[in-house]
């Protein structure tokens, strides 16, 4: 496990070379203390430093993946959004936590790392119902991030984690407005890579139509776009129609967790839906790599597919875990997800043709 794990890596400088002796320490000891040994070795910031996405477990063999490419091409289409009353906070530093920004009315709070310019800046967009700091994915996005000086940002939306608002009046709408007035204070002249995992998915696609000069990467990870309208209203019982008329929210047991859906956000998901128009229609141009697990209990692995033809870019390729469930969180699904975001991240380049040397 060392040699593969530690000695197959690639030495670049002499800063990964002390590293890489540390963590051959490191290894050591840890493989002396069998309890804590997985878990440690799979965290240290010193191993995962010097030996990147190369960090092997015993069970990377469990994951079988296929590649689906896309082809065909044709011009963008413009998308615009209504502007919302936005108050902005001054915030102490460049790279700091809990960051907040007034949007309609309601404090938004969202953490942004700035890295350095040489990158485009990640920017994770969570699941329905969740908080950014529960999430292991984005603690994993931010550890590489730091490694490769890449910019972060990542945000409650409205009614979760500590950001305000009733979660039961929350809509991909709402969450969509959200997102844009983070990345209009904080990003103005970079570009940036959307990473969407569940209905982060949905809201990705609509940020990248609206943000098309900005937007230079999609990564999805069990992305659900128009989800309300094609899987959970087809299952409603009539006694939960009548919940939702009279009471505007029901709870719904959907795979292997209960969500509070409300009628806000089924009328709402009629509106913002991206899957209607068939080959070609989403008018999104940038790289764009969607991972998908094929033992997803909340979604039919076929809806990445479905997705694929809609995407106007060339470069579009989904990728099935075989025994990925919804929430893609193994430490394998998180080596994926982060060479999914170098892939497209390194595929943009900006050229200064105003130096003499630019050629």
């Amino acid at each position: 496990f060392v040699d593969r794990a530690i000695w197959g890596c690639v030495l670049n400088d002499q800063e990964i070379r002390r590293k890489l002796n540390f963590s051959k320490r490191f290894v050591h000891n840890a493989l002396s203390q069998p309890r804590i040994a997985k878990n440690t070795m799979q965290t240290h910031p010193a191993f995962v430093t010097a030996c990147g996405t190369h960090a092997a477990t015993a069970s990377s063999h469990r994951l079988f993946s296929c590649s689906h490419t896309k082809l065909p091409t044709r011009a963008a289409k413009s998308h615009k959004s209504r502007a919302p009353a936005i108050q902005m906070t001054q915030s102490a530093s460049l790279d700091e936590r809990d960051r907040e920004i007034t949007v309609d009315g309601a404090k938004i709070v969202y953490d942004y790392f700035q890295g350095d310019r040489t990158h485009p800046v990640v920017v994770y967009l969570p699941g329905f119902f969740y908080a950014r700091s529960r999430l292991a994915k984005i603690n994993a996005l931010q550890m590489f991030c730091k490694r490769k000086r890449q910019g972060l940002l990542t945000l409650d939306y409205f009614g979760t984690g500590r950001s305000e608002g009733d979660f039961n009046t929350g809509t991909v709408s709402r969450w969509l407005t959200d997102t844009l007035a983070a990345l209009d204070k904080e990003l103005k002249g970079r570009k940036v890579v959307l990473v969407g995992s569940g209905i982060g998915g949905w809201i990705m696609l609509h940020v990248a139509m609206r943000r098309p000069e900005m937007v230079v990467g999609l990564v999805g990870l069990s992305a659900d776009p128009d989800f309300t309208e094609e899987l959970l209203v087809p299952v409603l019982t009539e006694e939960m129609k009548q919940t939702l008329e009279m009471e505007g929210v029901v709870q719904l047991k959907w795979g292997f967790r209960k969500y509070p859906i409300s009628k806000a956000l089924i009328d709402d998901g009629k509106k913002m839906r991206v899957l209607t128009g068939g080959k070609d229609s989403l008018s999104i141009l940038c790289p764009v790599r969607l991972i998908q697990g094929m033992n997803d209990e909340e979604i039919p692995k076929e809806y990445a597919l479905r997705l694929v033809e809609c995407i106007r870019s060339e470069d579009v390729i989904v990728t099935f875990v075989k025994y990925g469930d919804h929430t893609l969180e193994t430490d394998e699904d998180f080596v994926r997800m982060w060479e999914a975001v170098s892939e497209v991240s390194d595929k943009y380049f900006e050229f200064d043709l105003t130096s003499p040397s630019s050629g």
